[in-house]
């Protein structure tokens, strides 16, 4: 491993809920320096599970200006509850960097390293299942998630992931090349793989399809049963899931054999980044993925570098509305969709934020650009769309649409609104006093009523129209010339 970085990442991140009732995906980028030697050497002291970085007799570490950066990218899918997805992204980090060989020099160790910490983060999910919430039925939580992690350490990037949120890699062949061309880093955990089949019945599990969705198959006693299991309990089996690998997912414990049909291990890669041919790091959900091929993805991403002037819309988001467009134009219900996008600077060029929404994170120099304060990540992640995500940037939003598809009425003024009230009060008063003259004919329903007389109910209320045909009952104490009024009035030409 070079022992100076020079690279230089832009970043951006974004997250929409979709049409989902809940939003159940996390993301997370941290950025922190290094530890040097006397910092490992103290730990591994204190902790026999962790080891010093280098040689025994490595100097001193250099000072705090000259110490590299350790870069942390994760993206969570949570399912069945965002609880294992934010135990996740609160304690994946602090797993990973305490294991045994995780700051070694050696990729193996730090691979090695990485799968340790996954499965530590799922086992410590036992102690917090007690607080997750329970099911409808009365079940513990049966909150899990996937994970997508990059951590970017020198020129190395190390990818680690379990469920089908996917890494894409942007990488020009060679340097000179104008076209960019995706490289898949990871392969989805399907139950439908012969090796995840393998693996789920070799443990007592089994994997049924279920609406054209394979499912690996959760066996529980009836809800009807109390008691402890025996052989005659009546089992259901229920296709649940449908991935075979994820953080959580305490139900798919099997006590036979001491471990999870649903399985914590992450599958782990090196990739050595050269910024003059790698140009992006893609890291998202299965609702990116599902709607947008990864060559296109990256293609979007390149366009709209190249077309797009500078501190527009930031490259995550552009992405995640192109997924959220073909979500809508395919008339489905857009999945919960997040994405990173890492673009990596190719030397010689401006090191400043291009767009909106975007970070310069040099790993030899620290932060460039705003961070709000408060933040665990230190890192600004790109808002939801406020207005409609098809309009063009600085173009006025839509006036909202109601729920049958029509749109408001357009807004007026005090005055308007009061001129428009006292004319409709008068309009209706009006009716109404023709009391006593014969039956107002009703407009057809063909013909349009007067532009200021109120909206029409399905079911109007008629105004009391008394007919002509009887006069109306006199008292015995009425005077006489209040009798003659009311004969007057009655009377009809």
């Amino acid at each position: 491993m070079a022992a100076r970085n020079d690279l230089s990442l832009r970043v951006s991140v974004f997250s929409e809920q979709g049409g989902r009732k809940y939003m159940e995906d996390v993301t997370e980028v941290l950025v922190e320096y290094e530890p040097g030697e006397e910092e490992l050497g103290a730990a591994a002291l204190g902790a026999p599970g962790e080891q010093p970085c280098g040689a025994p007799g490595a100097p001193d570490r250099a000072p705090a200006e000259a110490r590299r950066s350790v870069a942390f990218f994760a993206v969570f899918d949570g399912h069945g509850g965002r609880e294992a997805a934010l135990f996740a992204r609160d304690h994946l980090w602090d797993f990973l960097k305490k294991q045994r060989g995780f700051w070694s020099q050696d990729y193996r160790e730090v691979c090695a390293a990485i799968r340790k910490g996954f499965v530590a983060c799922h086992h410590a999910m036992w102690k917090k299942l007690p607080e997750w919430p329970k099911t409808i039925t009365g079940l513990p939580s049966t909150s899990g998630t996937t994970a997508s992690v990059v951590v970017i350490r020198g020129d190395r990037m190390f990818v680690a992931h379990v469920g089908d949120s996917s890494v894409v890699l942007g990488v020009k062949e060679d340097p000179s090349d104008k076209v960019v061309k995706a490289v898949e880093v990871t392969q989805d955990h399907k139950p439908e793989l012969p090796k995840e089949r393998q693996r789920i019945e070799g443990l007592g599990g089994s994997v049924v399809k279920k609406s054209g969705v394979n499912r690996v198959v959760w066996k529980r006693p009836r809800l009807t049963h109390n008691g402890p299991v025996r052989r005659s309990t009546v089992i259901d089996q229920i296709p649940f899931l449908a991935v075979a690998r994820a953080l959580g997912d305490l139900w798919s414990y099997d006590f036979y054999s001491g471990e999870f049909v649903v399985s914590p291990e992450p599958d782990t890669s090196v990739v050595t980044l050269d910024p003059r041919r790698h140009r992006y790091i893609i890291v998202g959900s299965d609702g990116l993925w599902n709607m947008v091929p990864p060559q296109e993805a990256v293609t979007v991403l390149q366009s709209h570098d190249e077309a797009v002037a500078p501190f527009g819309m930031s490259s995550a988001r552009r992405l995640g509305c192109h997924a959220l467009l073909r979500w809508r134009q395919r008339m489905l219900r857009a999945d919960n969709t997040s994405v990173i996008v890492i673009a990596l600077t190719e030397p010689g060029t401006c090191h400043k934020v291009i767009h909106r929404d975007e970070i310069i994170l040099n790993l030899a120099e620290g932060l460039q650009g705003n961070q709000p304060g408060g933040s665990r990540t230190n890192t600004p992640i790109s808002r939801a769309p406020e207005q409609d995500m098809l309009s063009p940037p600085g173009a006025a939003p839509p006036p909202p649409e109601r729920s049958n598809g029509l749109s408001d009425p357009p807004m007026t003024t005090d005055s308007q609104k009061s001129g428009l009230q006292d004319h409709a009060l008068n309009t209706w008063s009006n009716k109404g006093e023709r009391t006593s003259g014969p039956p107002m004919r009703r407009p057809r329903r063909g013909l349009q009523r007067p532009h200021a007389a109120p909206p029409r109910r399905r079911y109007p209320e008629r105004p009391n129209v008394r007919r002509a045909t009887r006069p109306p009952k006199r008292a015995a104490n009425m005077s006489s010339l209040l009798l003659q009024h009311c004969k007057a009035t009655l009377c009809v030409c």
